[in-house]
Formats: structure tokens, sequence, C-alpha cells
């Protein structure tokens, strides 16, 4: 049953984003609108194909939609040009045509592939996010980034293409282990620091509920999370200016992943859980917020049980000129000058270019030592 509906509206195409619980079964009613000729390629890794492609399937044969399935590797280090390819040749031999519709039926490293392989397959094809992490129901399938990492940095080949609905169905979050779903978590805490205090006061008003994902809960959390992000999505398509807060913790996040090499022992949400607590750390040290910010924002994340710290095996293999290095080769970078997301307030998030390498180098320094 549809709970709450959201409509993005950007200069690509307009979208639904559908929230609900059990929606899956019912996934051929909410898709077959927004289906041009009845012939779908369902792209997944094998965790979601043994969970849930049965029902989706079944669901999409009731409305006379063919489907086909395409698996991939799960998790960031998949999230290359090989599987691009591998995706490309095997659509190119079932003859794709542009009426055709991919599926995008997983966590964001599936929905950041499959968007891009949309994009450029014949030109782009229509697509549809079905995320089943939180994560990416919050976050990485609304907006319409796409893109795939590289030895240089995380992201920085990709395009911006829009699908055409997002179905966010709650019920395929409890198949999460606790540890994705405070990754996903970081991601809904993000939108409270930067532009909606009365969301970060409501999250930590309501954190047992949330931690036992009282599905009411979940849903709400889903819903004003997209919201906030289609509000900016809808201002800043293509990253020109504002969505850039969107970024909050992810420039330090990921050069932890970089450093990392993408291996699950850090993944996504919990890299940026810790590059939003530096973030954090240095906006006190640049004067913008004060300790008891700080020490709220701290609070909720102990209560929540976020990830706080990198792991001693990886700090071991770090340093704060190869931190920085990594930091450089973010997308945010413009005319070799770094920007970082940093709060005012919360609730008011601003970019910055002008702080103080001395308290960036310090903030790096207590993390990895």
């Amino acid at each position: 049953m549809i709970k709450k509906k959201l409509r993005v509206n950007t200069n690509q195409k307009s979208y639904d984003i559908l929230i609900g619980n059990n929606l899956i079964n019912n996934a051929g009613n909410f898709l077959q609108n927004h289906i041009k000729n009845q012939r779908v390629f369902v792209i997944t890794n094998k965790t979601i194909n043994k969970l849930y492609y049965t029902s989706l399937e079944k669901s999409l044969t009731k409305k006379n939609i063919k489907t086909y399935k395409i698996i991939i590797g799960d998790g960031e280090n998949h999230k290359n040009i090989k599987t691009i390819n591998s995706i490309c040749s095997t659509l190119l031999n079932y003859k794709i045509n542009r009426d055709d519709t991919l599926i995008a039926f997983g966590g964001g490293v599936i929905g950041d592939i499959v968007g891009f392989t949309a994009s450029i397959t014949l030109r782009g094809v229509n697509f549809i996010q079905i995320p089943t992490t939180l994560l990416a129901q919050v976050d990485s399938s609304v907006g319409g980034k796409t893109g795939i990492n590289t030895k240089v940095g995380k992201n920085l080949i990709g395009t911006f293409f829009q699908p055409n609905l997002v179905l966010a169905d709650v019920s395929l979050l409890r198949s999460l282990s606790h540890r994705e779903f405070l990754a996903g978590y970081a991601e809904v805490i993000k939108y409270g620091l930067i532009m909606d205090k009365s969301f970060f006061n409501w999250l930590v008003k309501n954190e047992r509920r949330i931690s036992k994902q009282e599905v009411a809960y979940i849903i709400e959390i889903v819903f004003r999370s997209c919201k906030n992000k289609a509000k900016i999505v809808n201002k800043d398509e293509n990253e020109k200016n504002i969505r850039a807060l969107l970024n909050f913790g992810h420039t330090f996040g990921h050069a932890i992943e970089s450093l990392n090499n993408y291996k699950k022992s850090v993944i996504h949400g919990e890299a940026v859980s810790i590059g939003i607590l530096m973030a954090i750390e240095l906006s006190l040290l640049e004067g913008k917020i004060k300790k008891v910010v700080e020490e709220k924002v701290k609070a909720h994340f102990h209560q929540m049980k976020l990830k706080s710290s990198i792991p001693d095996k990886l700090k071991s293999k770090m340093s704060v000129p190869k931190f920085i290095n990594a930091m450089q080769s973010d997308k945010k970078v413009k005319d070799n000058t770094l920007n970082l997301i940093l709060l005012n307030e919360v609730g008011n998030a601003i970019i910055v270019n002008n702080f103080s390498t001395s308290n960036l180098r310090k903030v790096i320094k207590k993390h990895i030592e």
C-alpha cells in the first residue's frame, strides 16, 4: 500500500517517488504505466535475487511484462567499468531497444551502475529504481546521480540521468543487517543537519522507535529524507551550486573509502558517518558552531551506535598527506581548491573553501592516529 508520494521535477524529466510497505508484490501495478513495450531488464545481485526477485517477477508477469535478469557482483569493488562493459554486452546481445526499460533492483551500488548503464546504452534508455537498502531509499535512488569508481577516486566517471520512477518499499529493509541499516541512517541524519533542524530533532526524539525499525517511523524517515533531497535537486539538478550541500561528510568519507580500496571493512554509509563527524569537528575548530552542537550530534551518533572511528588496520595505512591527497581527488575540487561542506548550526550548512589547513590536518590526525 502506498503511504507517501513525492514528485521530483527536473529539467530532464519529472517522476514520482512511491513509498510504502509490502509494495513489491504489486510492483506490476505501479510500474506498468512507466514501461513502454512490456519488456524490462532487471539488474540485481545474488542476495536480492535470492530474496526478492521471484516476487518482483510474478508481479510483473501478471501485467504481461516480460522480464530478463542480469546478476552482477555486490559491493563498491564491482562499481567499475568492467561491470558496465559486461552489462552493456549482455543488453546488446538481447538486442535491447530504446523502448525497453532497465530496473535497478538493489542498493546504492546497483542503482549507480544501472543508472549509468541506462544513460549510455543506445544514448539513453528508461530506467526505474527499486532500492532495497535504507541508504538507497533515502539518498542514492533519488536525484539522477550515476557513476562508477576508479583507482583515482569515487564516482569520478558518471552522468546525471533521472529515473522514470522510484519505488521505495520499506518491507525490503527487513533483510538488512543492522550494520547496513545504520550505514543508511547516516545519510538520514545528513538531511537534518544540513537543512532541516526539525527533522533532526524528530530523529533524536524517536531514537528508540527508529532503532527498533518500526514501520511507520521508517516510512516517515524515507519520506522526509526524499522530500529534503527533492527540494535541492529541483533547484540544482546538475550540482552547480547548492546540491553540493548533499555531500556533507562525503569528501572525508570518500577519502576513507578510496584509501581502503573500497573494501567491505568500511562500507559507504560507515565512511559517510565518520566523515560527518569529521566535518562537525572542523566546523567547531573553524568557529562556525558551538561546542553544544557538536556534543548534541555526537550524543545522537552514540545513542544510535553509528560508526564513528576508522578501523585500526586501516589507520596503519594512512597518513595526513595521503588523506588530504585522497580528498583532493574529490569532485568538489574546483580550480585546485578543495570545497568542504561545514555547519553554521543544525539545519544550516554552507560551502567553504577558505578553511584553515592546520585545522583540517588536526581533524584528520585525530581520526587516523
